[in-house]
């Protein structure tokens, strides 16, 4: 039994040690280990000594006053559940329970400038076809597999059994998996604190990876799971789309930043309502690599998945067919079919089932489940069957009853390396052979047996590694999986042989014809013949002993008594709820921020500071760019440095002053074009990492969102490339939303007003389902790029214009989106704060459709021919001669002076445009750009004329919520719902999670039994680690430091 306790005695002696001495950190996690071990070795400064003993808990232990007799069959029907539940626990990672280690110049064209804003881009395009799944490609194929399982803490057994990675032959294996990895923030990580190399140290990983210099043809494996991996992370990883599409792009680059060739999926084990996430993670893990090795031109990595044999636990968990159509091959755990849990001896890895099994346990062996995984759809080219080499020990009842499934009362004695009871390395099985141990051959089952006193193990020999082999040869099957290297004789010093690595040596003799190695030269390495090493000569009629009962532990000593949680008094208080109905919301204001306005002279000068943090619903941060295919800042000042607060950082402190504040970040723009959307759009692989490294780049600065502003998508596959992208970007927003319980990232678009655009590069319905809003660029309709001027955003046509021209107004444009299948309270409608420029070619003829010769002088500030801020228009209207037109059939004014002419919006058009809006129903407006507003009150008006004369007319309108799409338009004060904690695990592992309503609280879960326990006063629980730690240490409960 493996005991986990948590002594409060403990805890209050920890918490008397001075604070200088170390930071505080009390270790609560549960042990994990495979077929393995304590350590018994100090591997971190953090921890108290042991919280919990070195066992293993197999089953819930029985209470005090249970009656010992149990009837025959309820034994078998125990047998049959424990089994089906937690099959094969050699499979784990390393239980870590030391006393200090544990489980664990500003662009030439702004926004406003150029003719695409109001016409289609003249830009070519080639045809791109859209991308398709990869066919499935092979690894090379040599002949059998030998696939050999190392463990990451056989580091810490001692003398003899300690193994390191310079004691692997790299020639005897033909793929080694390094076992184990772990996941941390649903992400890919390593384990052990010395897996990776640092500070001069090599890891492990570069000492077993680099046994490929002396064997290139060696393929090395990271595994990730295991037996007491349990299953909630997993379960938690696996569950959504994004969950999985977060650790499949960390694990690719985990994998290739450490040279692996590929992972080992180990889920012990999914369950029935696992079956298709499971699937779908295998899938995407595959699609991921090929997509990747066609990127890279990499190798393929490979991928592989440790499978079970248990008989519920495959049908229940397994979509066969599925599951091996996207493995390259599967590792077959033909063994752990009997042990200690149980209470009869039986054999660990038998071939075949003896005949004094019962019909149920006759399905417990090598061959019946091999066959079983072939009746389900498993191909026998893809199937690896394991061999052990190690043995299951039992403690027998009676020491004279000793044949296979005799009664059994507890696992057999630890071993003096691998320090685990019912359990036993090959080597330490030899000692006890050459100790004077009975060795007994079964010829049913095709396997030995031991006994020695009341000790009886079964184990593997290479007599019988022999039989299976052939068996394989005869069967058609891919080849032979060892658990693990490091339990053979790997010195070949303590069997007696001169054999190095007898078991798998063996394994490479039958299926690759390679003879064994030997300490010395001039031994033969031959097998030994442990019948006449160690003869049997048992009787079965030895006198009985009368023996101590099993020792009983209640629950209770185990995890103590379960604490009742209290009300988080330290919770954030959450946003105000929207005093509105459900189906109503209000309008909202969209102010693009451009990076560049900074470097505008004098009075032009735009900075966050100047930014009004009350003038608007949203702030969208004006451009990102990409490189390396990865979302990234376009300015260095933008990120900053150790010395310079950066953009982003100054534009967030906004929200200091307006908490209901969100601000975006842009990506794309005029000058950025098509050709980047395009690459990252071109390919799968590509598109799914720029995706799901927009997540984090958007975390790490505190954006709440991102607005894709492509100008322009031209052709079909443009087109279908543009839904791919915001599908995938809001599949992964909703998927993070739900996985990391954080606000979910909003996702908008800046859209073309012209209707050729439009129908050329938007799939309008499809768009709307993915889209929180779209912005509608009605503006640019005319500028200096025409021979004629033309107002920049007229809301209606004049009565003369062509059917061409009438289509060039805002109310056309936004209508099109509408008659197209847009929602009309996602729409948010443009509204320049700018004008465009002429210079007329008769000074006499001023009116809409003169002539015009060029784009008007530059402003002062802006410095572009043909546009104008309105600070800048402002300066045109107050000089001499200037002459101001309001044109009645357009709604919106122009100016004229000389041969210069403008046409932009003032306070009245922006009011009759709300007006308008308001009247129609869309969701809102937006503003391009907040930086060419009146910002320093030059005009004479106060400060931001434009956006306040339009924020004031929308006071009073509300916007009705009428689309039932996918996902409903976002609506601010909704409350996060409390989330409640499921234990969802196999019986016998222990797990811990953060309880997400009250920092200083956690969950144990042992199994499905779920304990509210609370950490020490001062601190709170920090999931990554798996440990009570400081508010400092704990993102999510950082607002519990105490103020200094």
């Amino acid at each position: 039994m493996r005991l986990f306790l948590i002594s409060s005695l403990l805890l209050l002696a920890f918490l008397g040690l001075s604070s200088s001495e170390r930071p505080i950190k009390l270790r609560i996690s549960s042990a994990r280990r495979r077929g393995g071990e304590s350590s018994g070795l100090a591997r971190s400064t953090r921890q108290l000594a042991s919280l919990r003993t070195r066992k293993r808990i197999r089953r819930p232990p029985r209470l005090q006053g249970e009656e010992d007799e149990v009837e025959e069959e309820e034994d078998a029907q125990e047998s049959r559940d424990v089994f089906s539940s937690r099959f094969a626990p050699s499979r784990g990672s390393p239980r870590r329970e030391s006393d200090d280690s544990d489980d664990g110049d500003e662009p030439k064209r702004s926004r406003g400038s150029f003719r695409s804003r109001g016409g289609l881009s003249s830009k070519s395009s080639s045809s791109r076809k859209s991308p398709l799944a990869p066919k499935l490609s092979s690894p090379n194929d040599d002949g059998y597999k030998i696939v050999c399982y190392y463990t990451n803490w056989s580091q810490y057994r001692p003398k003899k059994g300690q193994f390191l990675p310079e004691d692997i032959d790299p020639h005897i294996c033909t793929h080694v998996i390094f076992a184990f990895g772990w996941i941390k923030n649903g992400k890919l990580t390593s384990f052990e604190t010395n897996d990776v190399s640092t500070d001069g140290k090599i890891g492990l990983y570069d000492r077993v990876v680099g046994l490929k210099a002396r064997n290139p043809k060696l393929k090395v494996i990271l595994a990730i799971g295991g037996w007491s991996f349990g299953t909630s992370k997993f379960k938690k990883m696996a569950e959504t789309r994004f969950s999985r599409q977060t650790f499949i792009f960390s694990a690719i680059s985990f994998l290739r930043k450490h040279d692996f060739d590929g992972l080992d999926i180990d889920w012990e084990y999914p369950k029935r309502n696992d079956k298709e996430n499971f699937v779908a993670l295998l899938k995407e893990l595959r699609q991921a690599f090929e997509y990747e090795h066609e990127e890279t031109g990499n190798d393929r990595l490979i991928l592989s998945a440790a499978v079970p044999v248990g008989p519920d636990n495959v049908r229940g968990g397994y979509d066969v067919p599925a599951v091996s159509k996207w493995l390259d091959f599967f590792n077959l755990m033909a063994y752990d079919f009997h042990g200690k849990w149980e209470k009869q001896a039986g054999h660990n890895a038998p071939l075949y089932a003896p005949s004094s099994d019962s019909e149920w346990r006759k399905q417990l062996s090598v061959s019946f489940a091999a066959n079983m995984w072939i009746k389900l759809g498993a191909p026998k080219h893809k199937m690896v069957i394991g061999m052990p080499t190690y043995g299951r020990s039992f403690t027998l009842a009676n020491k004279r009853r000793y044949i296979v499934n005799s009664a059994s009362k507890d696992g057999g004695k630890s071993g003096e390396y691998t320090r685990e009871a019912g359990f036993l390395s090959y080597y330490e099985i030899c000692e006890m052979l050459l100790d004077g141990a009975n060795y007994i051959w079964d010829d049913e089952m095709k396997v030995p047996y031991l006994v020695k006193g009341d000790q009886w193990v079964g184990f593997d020999d290479e007599r019988s590694i022999r039989h299976k082999m052939n068996w394989i040869k005869t069967n058609g099957f891919a080849g032979a999986m060892v658990w693990s290297v490091d339990m053979d004789d790997f010195n070949g010093t303590i069997c007696g042989s001169g054999v190095k690595y007898p078991l798998v040596g063996a394994i490479r003799e039958e299926l690759m014809g390679v003879p064994r190695d030997t300490v010395a030269p001039g031994i033969e390495p031959d097998d030994i013949d442990w019948e006449s090493v160690a003869p049997n000569q048992l009787s079965l009629y030895e006198e009985e002993e009368d023996l101590p009962g099993a020792q009983r532990i209640d629950i209770a000593d185990l995890l103590g008594q379960v604490s009742n949680g209290k009300k988080n008094k330290n919770r954030l208080p959450a946003l105000l709820q929207n005093t509105l109905p459900d189906n109503l919301r209000a309008p909202q204001i969209f102010c693009y921020f451009t990076n560049w306005s900074y470097k505008r002279p004098g009075m032009g000068k735009f900075t966050p500071e100047d930014l009004d943090p009350k003038l608007c619903t949203h702030v969208v941060f004006a451009f990102a760019t990409i490189s390396n295919n990865k979302l990234t800042a376009s300015e260095d000042r933008d990120i900053g440095d150790a010395f310079t607060e950066g953009t982003y950082d100054r534009i967030m402190l906004l929200k200091e002053q307006n908490p209901d504040l969100k601000i975006l970040l842009a990506l794309g723009g005029w000058s950025f074009g098509s050709d980047p959307f395009r690459k990252i759009t071109e390919n799968v692989f590509r598109m799914n990492g720029f995706v799901y490294d927009s997540i984090e780049f958007l975390r790490r600065y505190n954006f709440d969102g991102l607005d894709i502003d492509w100008e322009y998508p031209e052709t079909e596959d443009d087109k279908a490339a543009l839904v791919n992208l915001i599908k995938e970007l809001r599949l992964a927003f909703e998927g993070e939303h739900k996985s990391a319980k954080k606000p979910k990232l909003l996702l908008t678009a800046a859209v073309p007003a012209n209707y050729k655009a439009i129908s050329a590069g938007y799939d309008v319905p499809e768009l709307s389902k993915y889209l929180d809003f779209l912005n509608v660029m009605t503006y640019d309709f005319h500028g200096q790029w025409e021979d004629s001027v033309g107002h920049n955003s007229p809301l209606f046509p004049l009565n003369s214009a062509s059917s061409e021209e009438k289509k060039l107004t805002v109310d056309y444009a936004v209508k099109e989106w509408a008659r197209k299948g847009a929602p009309l309270e996602k729409i948010n409608v443009g509204m320049p704060v700018y004008g465009r420029t002429f210079k007329l070619k008769d000074v006499s003829k001023f009116d809409i459709g003169a002539e015009a010769v060029s784009g008007g002088e530059s402003g002062r500030y802006t410095g572009e021919e043909g546009f104008l801020s309105y600070y800048e228009i402002c300066d045109f209207l107050h000089q001499d001669n200037t002459t101001l037109v309001w044109d009645n059939e357009q709604q919106v004014p122009f100016a004229y002076r000389e041969d210069q002419w403008v046409g932009f919006d003032d306070e009245r058009s922006l009011r009759t445009k709300v007006d308008w809006l308001k009247t129609e129903g869309f969701g809102g407006i937006m503003i391009w750009s907040v930086d060419l507003d009146d910002f320093r009150g030059y005009c004479g008006t106060g400060k931001f004329p434009l956006i306040k004369a339009m924020k004031k007319e929308l006071q009073d309108y509300t916007v009705e919520l009428t689309y039932q799409g996918p996902y409903e338009t976002p609506k601010a004060g909704a409350e996060p719902e409390e989330e409640k904690q499921v234990c969802e695990e196999d019986e016998g592992h222990v797990s811990f999670h953060r309880d997400k309503n009250d920092c200083k609280m956690y969950f144990v879960c042992q199994g499905t039994v779920q304990h509210h326990k609370t950490c020490p006063s001062g601190l709170v629980f920090n999931e990554n680690e798996n440990v009570c730690d400081w508010p400092s240490a704990v993102e999510e409960c950082a607002h519990l430091v105490p103020e200094k």
